[in-house]
């Protein structure tokens, strides 16, 4: 008898103490399943996860932002897209970020997405990304840059001075298919091609032309270049920036080339020293380029031309 009134008290003991406030057990997670119907393919299903989501606003960061890390790959689907409907995303700036490395293509994907939705704070961290040693990354970051579009301008004009030769011409290749929505980044575009690495000043001399600045803006920036603080007087306008100018003379026909032309010949004869390095070391275009010029700025100069680049001219003054 007394063991039964002993055993009954034990157990409404524990039922006091699974009742107490602080002590209940946790109730079960509710953001998986929703992250799971989220990333589904239930229209229905996914439109009310959503609206789930944002009402529960920043409370539903620290389950995302657990479910993007530690779910499964259907879990972490539906909870890196959620990650962009709460009302501060930028706030799960890290998880997002994680989101882009995931293994699973639709993580990445969606990730992208909230990227995309944080907008301008997180801009930055996705070029850095750029130059991310991982190709799948680097890839999700890009995909997310050009769904974010002229907001990512300023970061990706910045990106231009990246140490990663890849990274800068991922860059300036993402600004020039931007197009006319890229035009404040074409100063900064302008400043890159200051590099000696024809592959970088490749991409990016195609990228001013996408974005087709006005000429008058393109030829003061390029007379810049190179331009270094001497006190007085003042070093000539353009000086420095002729060795630049001569490597766009490698993309003829262009109007990015056919403005670095017209810049060398008003530079004159400042920009000799780099015509005459063009004319023994460039690439046929360059050397071609080089000649032309020197044969305004100094005629005599043609005489002291390689066989073949006056034979060239001769043929170009003939069809003139």
């Amino acid at each position: 008898m007394q063991f039964a009134i002993r055993h009954i008290s034990l157990c409404a003991l524990c039922l006091l103490i699974l009742a107490a406030p602080g002590l209940a057990a946790p109730a079960s997670d509710p953001i998986r399943p929703l992250a799971v119907a989220l990333g589904g393919t239930d229209p229905a299903a996914r439109n009310e996860a959503a609206a789930r989501i944002r009402a529960m606003g920043l409370a539903a960061m620290a389950g995302l932002t657990d479910t993007v890390r530690t779910g499964s790959a259907a879990e972490r689907r539906g909870a890196a897209l959620g990650l962009g409907l709460l009302p501060a995303p930028e706030l799960a700036g890290d998880a997002i970020l994680a989101a882009l490395a995931d293994p699973d293509m639709a993580v990445r994907s969606m990730g992208a997405h909230s990227a995309a939705v944080a907008g301008p704070p997180l801009a930055p961290r996705l070029v850095d990304l750029l130059s991310d040693p991982d190709a799948r990354t680097r890839d999700a970051a890009a995909y997310a840059l050009s769904l974010m579009g002229a907001r990512a301008v300023p970061a990706l004009a910045d990106g231009l001075t990246a140490a990663d030769p890849f990274a800068r011409s991922k860059a300036a290749w993402m600004l020039g298919h931007m197009g006319d929505a890229a035009q404040p980044a074409v100063p900064a575009l302008i400043r890159a091609l200051d590099i000696d690495d024809p592959r970088v000043v490749h991409v990016v001399a195609e990228a001013i032309d996408l974005i087709g600045p006005p000429p008058a803006l393109v030829w003061h920036h390029l007379m810049l270049l190179g331009a270094r603080p001497t006190g007085f007087p003042l070093a000539r306008m353009g000086s420095g920036a002729a060795p630049v100018l001569v490597q766009l003379l490698d993309r003829p026909g262009t109007p990015l080339a056919q403005i670095a032309f017209r810049a060398l010949l008003a530079i004159g004869p400042d920009a000799a020293p780099a015509l005459y390095r063009a004319v023994e070391t460039g690439t046929p275009s360059q050397r071609t380029g080089a000649a032309l010029l020197l044969s305004d700025i100094d005629p005599d100069s043609v005489l002291t031309l390689p066989d073949d680049l006056r034979l060239s001219l001769s043929g170009a003054r003939h069809d003139q």
